[in-house]
């Protein structure tokens, strides 16, 4: 008979509380253990996805606070840039970029490297020049030209206030909508590629202390066990990311909690089963003796029986023998007189 399959609320309490449900879940289909998985990514994803577009959107409306301050004129006519500064402006944001320059004069490819040179100082930067943008990812330098963008995007001649307008309103929310969908992508591959590396490395650490304990668990069995012993972790990280976006709070070792919590838990399913099997064979020992009596209680009663047929047929012949001897008397008492007495 099968039985009824566990809400994805329940799977995730039991991940959490229920360590004696461990053992149910090393057995469980490898395909219902990753769809499992898939679920709370879904929504660790989305949760994450929505506090970075937060963060962006606050950057967006600060920039463009800066934006119509601080930069002189600008304008953007047959797809160059212009800013009314003969100096080049350094601007240091500190928020997803910790440094912006922006030089839109006449620059040979010495003062460009000279510049390029400058933004990988720091992880995360960026340089506008006339007729291109360059961004430092610090982990590689990316490079836009303003003609691709400007045939992609259909950009005309814009002013500073027809720049400025351009990134409010409609056109803001579909640039929310857009960096939403492209985070919410990449992040969602990358946070499982993650989580999937991690329940493999756990998997391996889980199935060396079962050998160490002599404790026989399958590999794949230890990867399942490991995925649903990452659960408190992975919400645990979700909270340290909301908590860090609202008050900026910072722990400082929570990559070392994180990894020991789910050593905990690995250990935890790892005992909880051998006590588990070691219940079932006592179970099982029970069993085997409980039939051990029972054979020899059937044993004695078929001997009893056996005892007692053997009784009957000797009560049943020395009836016959009886009966015959009493025949024999009544015989020879019944019998005529024969020569003289007769």
């Amino acid at each position: 008979m099968q039985t009824k399959e566990d809400s994805f609320i329940k799977k995730i309490i039991s991940s959490i509380k229920d360590f004696e449900k461990y053992p149910e879940m090393a057995i469980k289909p490898f395909s219902k253990v990753l769809s499992y998985l898939i679920k709370l990514m879904l929504i660790f994803t989305f949760v994450v996805t929505v506090i970075s577009v937060y963060k962006v959107s606050i950057n967006i409306n600060n920039g463009l606070e800066y934006f119509k301050n601080e930069i002189p004129n600008i304008e953007f006519v047959n797809n160059k840039l212009r800013v009314d500064s003969k100096e080049k402006i350094v601007i240091n944001p500190n928020t997803i970029l910790d440094s912006i320059i922006i030089d839109t004069n006449e620059l040979t490819e010495e003062q460009i490297q000279s510049y390029k040179e400058e933004a990988n100082r720091y992880s995360a930067s960026a340089i506008i020049l006339k007729d291109k943008v360059i961004i430092n990812t610090g982990a590689g330098i990316i490079q836009y030209e303003y003609e691709k963008i400007a045939n992609i995007y259909n950009l005309g001649n814009m002013t500073k206030q027809e720049i400025i307008n351009y990134f409010t309103g409609t056109n803001l929310s579909m640039l929310y909508v857009g960096i939403f969908i492209i985070s919410f992508i990449w992040l969602f591959i990358a946070y499982l590629i993650s989580v999937l590396l991690d329940s493999l490395i756990f998997g391996i650490i889980g199935y060396v202390t079962a050998l160490i304990l002599r404790l026989q668990i399958k590999f794949v069995a230890m990867i399942k066990l490991a995925i649903h012993a990452l659960t408190l972790p992975i919400i645990l990280n979700l909270l340290y990311i909301i908590v860090q976006a609202l008050f900026n709070f910072e722990i400082k070792y929570f990559d070392v909690m994180y990894i020991g919590v789910a050593y905990i838990y690995i250990i935890a399913a790892i005992l909880m089963i051998k006590s588990d099997l070691i219940k079932r064979g006592q179970e099982l020992t029970k069993i085997i003796e409980e039939e051990k009596r029972v054979k020899a209680e059937l044993e004695r009663q078929k001997q009893e029986e056996k005892q007692k047929e053997e009784q009957r047929k000797r009560e049943d012949k020395e009836k016959e023998d009886k009966k015959s001897e009493e025949k024999e008397e009544n015989k020879e008492v019944g019998a005529e007189p024969q020569g003289e007495n007769a």
